[in-house]
């Protein structure tokens, strides 16, 4: 998130198969994944077009905008401006503590009186769910605050890895309908299944912007590959669980936390015969270059939780894709789950930070300068989508999926769990080149054309369902989806211009109400 701030039982498991060759479970219900689609139930595209609602994971432990408007008020303008998803951040300290927030930070929701904090969050996760919206749950941080944890790790010492592993499987037991006890008894039982027959609960955000902080070694942060005292020019697909830091809960490498959390609440959902959930991995901020080192560097650096590089790696750093199992231990691991796993990047312009890609010769289609919005995107996360997943792993003609029962993939959904931009005219658009408008003109393009090339959005990378939920619904952002008292729009061409064009599904906004404050502008 930007720098100045402060996510019933299921089906049954048909099979469990051996692990070689890329076999794995075989599950009959839940969402799923196939190549850059997330499936709902019944195998049909969904395509997450949504936004950000936060506060949960900030000091008020609790959805900002419930002193001034209902829940139900605000989840209804979610659905009238046509998204049909809502990822909403908390914190590990709200989920452990579940405390009593502020009567005035919730004094204009009736329902909320006397209630704690998961049972608001539960209020609000059954309400999206009777309106046909889905929910992203995120982690965003450990001690309730604001941003990204300062220490750019999904653990502190207050609330180590075995905690932030223990506080998913708990919010997963309460997304199925199981009333939790950490901090609190719930008295609100959460509803699995929306209205439309799916489960609310879309998929687990498991870290927001893991990174490296400014000032600090890059080992010292969240990395991507390195191993955790396995060499990975070595065995560069390890068993997640067999590094000797997670004993000590002092570990670095993000894609081998990842791969425990994700194989924690996969192993859980099976051994109950729920459906499995969707896994979300964001990216992190910093990966060696071509030719660098872990220790050395020298490093390509993007967004906090936008760098996807290190999933194919490069000529002096192995690839290391995510693969995920049903369950495991040091000594072994569960089936492969195949299709379950969905990346995550968050990306923003330069209102934000002067990224060296903005300037007076940032363009938009691939080639066109050396920044190039589209290759940017490509180097960084969009390759994951393009169906580029290649891992090479220096010295050896292929990779070792086999190492955790895995038989390779070459593509998976990329979802752009942030990006924002202000309300005044030239945030939308501008014809300045490296400024905020152009990026967010050609990123809405860049989004349309995954679901529909011209001539105005083409970039010359066949980019395919790219999902999305915006930064942020909150009307104190200042990237506000809302007006003024969480009521109407803060600028109304942002979302009949912009965001509409580039929801999908049931809920998008039809013309000509989108499209009712002009066409989006051309890419350039």
């Amino acid at each position: 998130m930007p720098a100045w701030h402060g996510r019933v039982l299921g089906m049954a498991v048909l099979a469990a198969l051996g692990a070689g060759g890329g076999a794995g479970i075989v599950e009959a219900g839940g969402w799923s994944t196939s190549g850059t689609l997330i499936l709902d139930p019944a195998g049909g595209e969904f395509d997450v077009t949504g936004v950000n609602w936060y506060g949960f994971e900030t000091r008020d432990k609790v959805a900002h905008g419930l002193y001034t408007k209902d829940y139900k008020f605000i989840l209804d303008e979610v659905k009238q401006y046509g998204f049909n998803t809502v990822r909403i951040p908390f914190s590990s300290e709200m989920w452990e503590t579940d405390p009593a927030p502020r009567a005035s930070s919730m004094s204009a929701c009736p329902d909320c009186k006397g209630k704690r904090s998961r049972d608001v969050l539960a209020l609000i996760v059954n309400y999206a769910g009777s309106i046909g919206l889905h929910v992203v749950l995120d982690n965003h941080r450990s001690g309730a605050g604001n941003s990204a944890e300062g220490n750019g790790l999904w653990y502190t010492s207050a609330y180590p890895e075995a905690s932030w592993i223990r506080d998913w499987i708990s919010a997963q037991e309460w997304a199925h309908g199981v009333r939790q006890t950490l901090g609190a008894t719930d008295t609100v039982t959460v509803n699995y299944y929306a209205s439309d027959g799916w489960p609310v609960v879309l998929g687990y955000d498991l870290r927001n912007e893991p990174h490296t902080p400014a000032r600090t070694a890059y080992l010292d942060g969240a990395t991507w590959g390195s191993g955790d005292g396995i060499d990975p020019a070595a065995n560069p697909n390890p068993n997640p669980f067999a590094p000797a830091c997670v004993a000590a809960g002092a570990c670095h490498d993000w894609r081998l936390a990842a791969e425990r959390a994700g194989d924690r609440l996969l192993g859980e959902a099976a051994a109950h015969a729920w459906d499995l959930p969707l896994i979300i991995v964001e990216g992190i901020g910093l990966y060696p270059a071509p030719g660098g080192t872990p220790a050395s560097g020298p490093y390509d650096g993007t967004w906090w939780g936008g760098a996807l590089l290190g999933v194919n790696g490069n000529s002096t750093n192995p690839g290391a894709p995510v693969v995920l199992n049903a369950g495991g231990s040091s000594s072994s691991l569960g089936a492969p789950v195949n299709d379950r796993l969905v990346y995550s990047a968050h990306d923003y312009g330069p209102d934000l930070y002067q990224q060296p890609w903005f300037n007076a010769s940032t363009c938009y289609v691939t080639g066109c300068s050396a920044s190039s919005l589209a290759d940017v995107w490509k180097k960084f996360w969009a390759h994951i989508n393009l169906g580029q997943v290649n891992p090479v792993w220096p010295g050896h003609a292929s990779y070792p999926w086999a190492n955790t029962g895995h038989g390779g993939y070459t593509v998976a959904p990329l979802y752009v769990g942030e990006f924002g931009t202000g309300n005044a005219a030239a945030d939308l658009t501008s014809g300045t080149r490296g400024s905020q408008g152009q990026w967010f003109t050609d990123i809405i393009n860049f989004v349309q054309s995954s679901f529909s090339r011209t001539a105005g959005n083409d970039s010359g990378l066949a980019v395919s369902h790219l999902h999305f939920t915006y930064w942020s619904l909150n009307t104190e952002d200042a990237y506000a989806v809302l007006g003024s008292s969480y009521a109407g729009l803060a600028n109304s061409a942002k979302e009949y211009t912009y965001l509409c064009s580039v929801e999908w599904g049931p809920l998008a906004v039809p013309p000509p109400q989108c499209g009712s404050t002009g066409s989006l502008p051309p890419a350039f």
